[in-house]
């Protein structure tokens, strides 16, 4: 009855472990994955409204582009 015990609790023990580096390397897995996507870096930027419009993007292509025409 004395090793019967033991043996459960290491079991038990065995499975508990188990699941907290199961949790432990999805979490760290998730962690690279945000890293590797926060340091992403876009090529370009394409802005498609002209400079004389009165919208939000054109706003943007005014103090974006330092000429005067965006192309």
């Amino acid at each position: 009855m004395k090793s019967r015990t033991r043996l459960i609790i290491l079991a038990f023990a065995v499975a508990v472990n188990a699941a907290a580096l199961t949790a432990l390397n999805a979490a760290m897995l998730d962690g690279a994955e945000r890293a590797v996507l926060a340091n992403q870096e876009y090529d370009h930027v394409v802005v498609s409204a002209t400079r004389t419009s009165d919208n939000l993007a054109s706003g943007l292509a005014k103090s974006a582009c330092p000429g005067t025409k965006a192309l």
